[in-house]
């Protein structure tokens, strides 16, 4: 059933896109996306998003304190969760 392929293909395009991905699933996702026009439409508004996010991010760098600050508030806040 096509809709359900492409319905978990769709799923999987972040994984992708992020590094995520099984090695032994690669081939398959991206042959899907290849030859399926719907969900490679979808591959690439996703990447490109992604690459014009990341072009607009501007990394600096901070002092130890601070950065040893965000970690604390990160920790107590997953703690609450």
């Amino acid at each position: 059933m096509k809709d359900n392929t492409c319905k978990k293909v769709v799923e999987k395009i972040p994984l992708f896109l992020d590094g995520e991905m099984p090695e032994n699933e690669i081939p398959i996702f991206l042959e899907h996306v290849k030859y399926c026009s719907k969900c490679g439409e979808r591959f690439d508004m996703e990447q490109s998003f992604k690459d014009a996010i990341k072009a607009r991010c501007e990394r600096k760098c901070v002092s130890e304190q601070i950065a040893d600050s965000i970690r604390n508030k990160i920790s107590m806040l997953l703690a609450r969760s």
